[in-house]
């Protein structure tokens, strides 16, 4: 067995997801002669290379994470090893099948014809698990199991010499001196093997699985959803609006361009982020949902956020990118307008039903009111956009203040 050879790197980004600069790497002595940072994916390069393969499938990923700087699916953004620093993923497809292992604990086991393909050029996760690299002659569908998953297409694993900075899980710290890389366990030739040598695609289900994760029944529907942020239904009906994003929450990857559950759901987190403040608690909450709704993919295999619910999937999953901007609400027409929290939206409405009619000062001071007139008002404005309170002017006061009410009232006056 070969040591582990990688060093961490950190880099800055520019525009172009190339132009990634690194610090200087800390020499490794190994016993396959790997020494530093960069070396690992030069090796893996060759390997490819010498396999007859295309080479111009390496992306760059986030520093420190899993998670791609960009549309990894596009050849475009597919790149010679020599151009890249930093993590990177290595794409499956055009004949590289990557067998990936995460059976960590060893409960399920790997099955006998996974253990019988011929030794190829292996690397170590940080877990414990590996991705063993083979060159096929015939296409390969993806295939998800207890054990792992065969990456055959539109897929990428993280490749040799990269590094997470953290993980979730309970019993593993990549935080850690060296605990975090990915490192090239076997350096040979790639094995070159036929596609009946891998296991079959499991058979399909008819049936929604028993397994679900341990908070599904906590999201039953919108409501169920704290947010510190308001119009939940008014952003998931803007997210529906489009028909690619409304088959990725029906569960219809295919028909969204995916045939990988995995691919799909990280991309169905993305749209929602944006839509949804970049809250990565409130997302994962909308992934339980939508799937508690459309339990199945259009392929009839149970949606992986379902049966998957350890923490490093569904953290993964939701590691959102920082966005530029995030969707904003419209306002019954009166302009764009600032929102406020859930938690004062809630305190002002509870003020009104207790003192209404009332004026925006009124509210304001109320003792159970603790944020500024602005806010207040905008609390108001905003609840009346929801038509939950309706104002009209107070022509008994001095300048005719508004006054706002519950709108139940409205109905009341007409009887």
């Amino acid at each position: 067995m070969h040591s582990k050879t990688m060093t961490r790197t950190n880099h800055d980004t520019d525009s172009d997801p190339r132009n990634l600069s690194s610090q200087d790497s800390t020499a490794h002595s190994s016993a396959n002669g790997l020494t530093a940072q960069t070396e690992p994916r030069t090796v893996l390069s060759s390997r490819i290379t010498a396999a007859g393969l295309d080479v111009e499938r390496f992306v760059p990923l986030c520093d420190g994470t899993k998670k791609s700087r960009v549309d990894h699916t596009n050849s475009a953004h597919q790149y010679p090893a020599d151009e890249l620093d930093g993590n990177y993923g290595v794409m499956a497809g055009d004949g590289l099948v990557i067998v990936d292992i995460d059976d960590y604990s060893g409960n399920q086991g790997v099955p006998d014809s996974i253990e019988a393909l011929p030794a190829t050029f292996t690397v170590e996760t940080p877990h414990g698990g590996e991705h063993r690299y083979y060159a096929v002659n015939d296409i390969v569908s993806n295939n998800q199991s207890e054990w792992g998953e065969i990456r055959a297409a539109k897929q990428y694993v993280v490749g040799p010499g990269s590094e997470l900075d953290a993980c979730s899980k309970s019993w593993h710290d990549c935080s850690a001196d060296d605990a975090g890389r990915y490192a090239v366990l076997d350096d040979r030739p790639l094995a070159h093997i036929s596609p009946s040598a891998l296991p079959e695609r499991p058979t399909q289900q008819t049936n929604p699985p028993t397994t679900v994760s341990t908070d599904s029944s906590d999201v039953a529907c919108l409501d169920d959803i704290a947010a510190p942020f308001g119009k939940l239904e008014t952003r998931l009906r803007a997210f529906l609006g489009d028909d690619r994003r409304q088959a990725l929450w029906e569960g219809r990857y295919s028909d969204a361009g995916y045939d990988d559950r995995s691919q799909a759901e990280a991309e169905l987190a993305y749209h929602l982020g944006w839509f949804f403040e970049s809250n990565a608690e409130v997302v994962s909450k909308l992934l339980t949902l939508a799937c508690e709704q459309y339990p199945t993919t259009d392929w009839n295999e149970p949606r992986k956020w379902r049966v998957r619910d350890d923490d490093a999937y569904r953290v993964s999953t939701c590691e959102l990118p920082d966005y530029d901007d995030t969707y904003t609400p419209p306002w019954s027409g009166r302009g764009p307008r600032p929102e406020v929290s859930q938690v004062t939206s809630d305190k002002v409405l509870a003020a009104t039903f207790e003192l209404y009619p009332a004026t925006v000062d009124e509210i304001a001071n109320y003792e159970e009111v603790d944020v500024c007139r602005e806010q207040t008002r905008k609390a108001l404005e905003e609840l009346r956009d929801h038509e939950i309170l309706a104002r009209e002017k107070d022509t008994m006061q001095p300048g005719k203040p508004y006054v706002y009410y519950p709108t139940f009232e409205e109905e009341l006056n007409n009887i």
